[in-house]
């Protein structure tokens, strides 16, 4: 097909996102990522169409406007590359990353770090997933260390933030609780209504008929109840660290940590109900939960958003039915057309061959000890010399910073002393003041860059090694965190699966690079894993 002028326009259009965090960050930062991966896309001969910026927003989120809005955007075929400073700058969660990159693959858009420059050598993949690993990890020692002051108020039992719970406020001179008499009466209302056997449908009614509300002000609901009967600091024992705050996608979901995880400071705050009481309501609490039905699991499919059918071009779901007189649970993906009464006539595929499959294959042709020590080779030769091409580009920058403050001074000077107006030399000016601003913004991101020690060898094993131990161990949660890092796509036909991998390796019958393939037979794959399950 002849290609248009809108399509050559399109494949030089480039947009720019940008983003800075409210750690130790300024909005200058933005300016200055914006200004190199500028003079980034016109070595490259792209155009830049749009601008994307968040300011003051966290990498481990993809809850981001603007980011968002690129997202979206990419789905219009507006641009097709997407220019990053840094990787850490598209996003500090690996699945987050995962996800997100594979919607701007799919939507034709290619992504470019200024920094980084990454291409498509088996290194260069490897090193993108250990880049956003070391990202994650920064993301996660800065809330670390966020959260030790939190940890000493802790220890002093005084309120962290969010609403009090009902039956207590905070003093404002010590932030530490004090007991709100009238809501504290409500409380042992509830716990010993409860601990007489009275069941929620009446509690709700005696308290909403006697017009009472929550500390929020709402009416009282069973969740509300199921709350509060478990709370223990209303036998005065203060607790934190209690709960995880966000889930794996970074949205507020808290998910209960260990117990011994927990700080736990007895007679830490006033107690409202005595110890006795508390320990009543909770064996009603766990018979009730006991007796409420047991919880139906759900099963992580790890080839989610990776499997297609070859025989007609659909995706892959996941499937879980129960077989036989003894119902046991299968489970397996199927073809998407197929499950919804449509005509394809491939089979499902059973759900843990085609895992252990797809795995075994990324571990042999990446994560096998030969390729361990090969491509952290690779990868520490790759981090000196990113490391000494910084140290270069820092060097060369305040050398011409240092040039262009002596060329303003001779223009003032010029002025000064020939008597000649400023006006003759304001573009003069403008285009020096121009310059200097985007070099101090540039050293600026060189000397935060190299404030950071560069991965050892050892250090790069280490990281490559643990993602290899995850496949080793089979750790499907964490192996759906990269998988995508390394799998562009899995295709299930009749007879044979295909994993097509990111990386791309030299052609010699036609002198190109293609992605690198693995083929095999699904019936000997369903022999090989059956036998070994």
């Amino acid at each position: 097909m002849k290609q248009t002028k809108n399509d050559t326009t399109h494949l030089k259009a480039a947009v720019i996102y940008a983003r800075f965090s409210s750690h130790n960050q300024r909005e200058e930062s933005i300016d200055a990522q914006v200004r190199a991966c500028r003079e980034y896309a016109a070595r490259k001969g792209l155009e830049v169409v749009k601008i994307y910026t968040d300011s003051a927003k966290s990498g481990t989120s993809a809850e981001r406007q603007a980011f968002l809005e690129m997202i979206s955007d990419s789905e219009k075929k507006i641009f097709h590359y997407l220019i990053i400073h840094k990787l850490d700058r598209f996003s500090r969660d690996r699945y987050d990353s995962a996800i997100y990159k594979r919607k701007l693959r799919v939507n034709g858009v290619e992504i470019l770090s200024v920094v980084e420059n990454l291409d498509d050598s088996a290194e260069s993949v490897v090193l993108e997933s250990v880049l956003e690993g070391m990202a994650a990890y920064y993301s996660i020692n800065l809330a670390r260390e966020v959260k030790k002051g939190m940890f000493e108020s802790a220890y002093k039992c005084t309120h962290l933030g969010g609403v009090p719970p009902l039956g207590y406020d905070v003093d404002p001179e010590t932030r530490r609780y004090i007991v709100n008499e009238k809501e504290a009466d409500i409380v042992r209302t509830i716990f010993t209504m409860y601990a007489d056997g009275v069941g929620y449908g009446k509690i709700l009614d005696h308290l909403n008929g006697l017009g009472l509300r929550t500390k929020r002000g709402n009416s009282f609901g069973k969740n509300s109840l199921t709350t509060l009967l478990k709370n223990e600091k209303y036998v005065g024992r203060f607790i934190f660290n209690r709960y995880l705050e966000k889930d794996v996608s970074g949205k507020r979901n808290p998910t209960e940590r260990p117990r011994d995880e927990w700080i736990i400071i007895e007679d830490g705050m006033p107690a409202i109900i005595d110890q006795e009481l508390f320990d009543k309501v909770q064996v009603r609490v766990g018979e009730n939960l006991r007796n409420g039905g047991g919880f139906k699991a759900k099963r992580m499919y790890l080839l989610s958003g990776l499997i297609t059918c070859g025989e007609c071009g659909s995706s892959m779901c996941g499937n879980t039915r129960k077989c036989g007189r003894r119902k046991t649970t299968y489970s397996s993906y199927k073809c998407s057309c197929k499950a919804n009464n449509r005509e394809c006539d491939n089979k499902e595929v059973h759900k843990d061959y085609i895992e252990s499959y797809v795995l075994d294959e990324v571990y042999d042709k990446l994560f096998s000890e030969v390729s361990i020590q090969r491509l952290s080779a690779m990868l520490a030769e790759y981090n000196t010399r990113k490391t000494t091409e910084s140290n270069d580009a820092l060097e060369k920058t305040v050398a011409e910073l240092s040039s262009v403050n002596d060329q303003i001074s001779s223009v003032i000077r010029l002025v000064a002393e020939s008597g000649i107006s400023i006006d003759t030399v304001k573009d003069d000016l403008r285009r020096l003041e121009d310059r200097k601003n985007y070099l101090t913004g540039y050293i600026e991101e060189l000397s935060t860059n190299n404030k950071v020690p560069p991965m050892s060898e050892e250090a790069i094993h280490d990281l490559v090694e643990k993602s290899a131990e995850f496949i080793r161990t089979r750790n499907i949660p964490e192996c759906r965190n990269f998988i995508r890092s390394y799998v562009d796509k899995v295709i299930v036909f009749r007879e044979r699966v295909e994993i097509v991998f990111k990386i791309h390796v030299p052609d010699v019958e036609n002198d190109t690079v293609s992605p690198m393939k693995s083929e095999g037979n699904l019936s000997d794959m369903r022999d090989e894993y059956k036998k070994a399950g």
